[in-house]
């Protein structure tokens, strides 16, 4: 039997105040949108509201963005300090760091029986040479993600509590051998949740520090939300 699948949101810590207190996670489009921290590439960001689009024509930023690991080219670009931190104001605050950014974790199996509009792609939704193909079916998950370059051993990130087995921490392309050639967009794959995604969804929140998990329950306790906060620090490059 496949293993259970995950899905990684990652956002900054302080931003969860806002999340606890909608009692969802929303859409960059959403009619009453998050004004949160980014930590991305303005470019990629605006083409993902304008030139990629799920197959029922909506664009990928009218929906919550997840990827199916911790790991991935992204984090590991924060974590070479490559991304600025912008507050919601639209003021730089310096270069992002992975130390205060946090994981919302769900388990996919979740979704089959949820009345929720969503997609998942084979690869990253920033590029259409060639385009992600999509699929909303759960049940043909484990033949639509190339799960060949996650479970392909010298695993970390494991989430013993929630049943999270990890993933190989390797994900950078290589020409031999020829599978992984394309590594980095497949690793990439997204779960795409259209408008917003309720916290019941979530399974837990990771954390790098004992500090910021402090901090995330102390502003999840202000707004009677609960959902357990995990440290788990090999999550983390």
């Amino acid at each position: 039997m496949p293993a259970p699948r995950f899905i990684f949101r990652m956002t900054y810590y302080a931003d969860c105040a806002r999340f606890f207190a909608d009692k969802e996670l929303r859409s960059k489009n959403h009619h009453q949108a998050q004004l949160c921290h980014q930590t991305s590439y303005a470019s990629i960001v605006n083409r993902r509201g304008t030139d990629f689009q799920t197959p029922c024509g909506r664009a990928i930023n009218d929906h919550v963005a997840f990827y199916f690991s911790p790991l991935t080219s992204m984090a590991y670009t924060i974590h070479m300090g490559n991304v600025d931190l912008v507050d919601p104001n639209g003021v730089a605050q310096g270069k992002a760091t992975m130390d205060d950014r946090v994981f919302f974790v769900a388990g996919v199996d979740k979704f089959a029986n949820s009345q929720l509009q969503f997609w998942f792609s084979d690869t990253a939704c920033n590029s259409k040479s060639p385009p992600p193909r999509f699929e909303s079916d759960v049940s043909k998950i484990e033949t639509h993600v190339d799960w060949g370059l996650f479970d392909d051993g010298s695993y970390a990130a494991s989430i013993k509590e929630i049943g999270y087995a990890g993933v190989t921490r390797y994900f950078a392309n290589r020409d031999e051998p020829t599978r992984y050639q394309d590594r980095v967009r497949k690793r990439m794959a997204e779960f795409l949740v259209r408008d917003a995604i309720p916290l019941t969804m979530f399974d837990c929140i990771i954390t790098k520090t004992d500090w910021i998990k402090a901090q995330v329950e102390s502003m999840m306790h202000r707004s009677g939300v609960d959902l357990p906060v995990l440290v788990k620090r090999g999550c983390y490059f």
